[in-house]
């Protein structure tokens, strides 16, 4: 976990500096308007939270590999597409839904002898929470849990002796996803962000399976641990038909 914390903490500290920016810009707004004084963005006047029934969210991350050792040895990402759907049910609180497409290869600077390919298809129920920050409301903390199916394919991966194969070309299996996301509201029922988060799947990734040990050394047997990815990218959300404001 030490390792991890080299690609979270920076991230995170991203984050929150830029919530404290965006919540002293808001305050100093406050200073500026008066009574006659339009508002930049329809966004609660009266200091109300705005709520909505349903919401769209959409992610494009970067995937980096942080477990097991073999893995990241191994793999890096090229993209991660996430969208779903989600129904608030009280005062912040969600339910919902998402699917998502991710590509990883071995580049060259990884793995010389072998360009393989890795491709991710998701699909997960989440619960979750936004939370508003500043005195105008403008700016959303939010955080969920996943739990879904996976879908794993590998391509271009082929041993050095012909006739011996490849043990493992695709596989199934269930996923856990913690995330977080800071939205600034550019309407009110329209967001932009950035997103962190942090996936385990629940299956061990070993070389040998895949014949990568023919191209470069790994240990043998290799170091064992669940396939983890740490991602890292933009998040935008659209909001409709408005719950009661609170």
């Amino acid at each position: 976990m030490n390792r991890y914390k080299y690609y979270l903490l920076p991230f995170l500290f991203s984050l929150i500096t830029l919530a404290s920016f965006a919540q002293d810009d808001d305050d100093k707004d406050d200073d500026d308007d008066d009574d006659t004084s339009t508002s930049k963005h329809k966004l609660t006047d009266d200091n109300k939270k705005n709520y909505f029934v349903f919401s769209a969210r959409a992610s494009v991350t970067v995937p980096h590999a942080v477990a097991n050792s073999s893995f990241r040895k191994s793999f890096v990402g090229i993209y991660s597409a996430e969208g779903g759907l989600d129904i608030m049910i009280y005062k912040g609180l969600f339910i919902g839904g998402s699917g998502s497409n991710s590509f990883m290869k071995i580049p060259p600077n990884k793995i010389s002898k072998i360009a393989a390919k890795m491709e991710i298809d998701n699909a997960a129920g989440k619960i979750g929470g936004d939370f508003f920050l500043g005195e105008r409301n403008r700016i959303i903390f939010s955080t969920a849990f996943s739990v879904g199916q996976n879908w794993t394919h590998y391509y271009g991966l082929y041993a050095a002796d012909p006739h011996k194969g490849v043990a493992v070309t695709s596989y199934t299996t269930t996923y856990y996803q913690p995330e977080v996301n800071l939205y600034f509201l550019v309407d009110d029922n329209m967001a932009v962000g950035a997103n962190v988060s942090y996936i385990i799947y629940d299956h061990v990734f070993d070389p040998y399976e895949l014949s990568l040990n023919d191209w470069a050394p790994f240990n043998s047997p290799p170091i064992a641990g669940n396939t983890q990815c740490v991602n890292f990218g933009i998040t935008f959300y659209y909001n409709f038909l408005r719950k009661k404001r609170f």
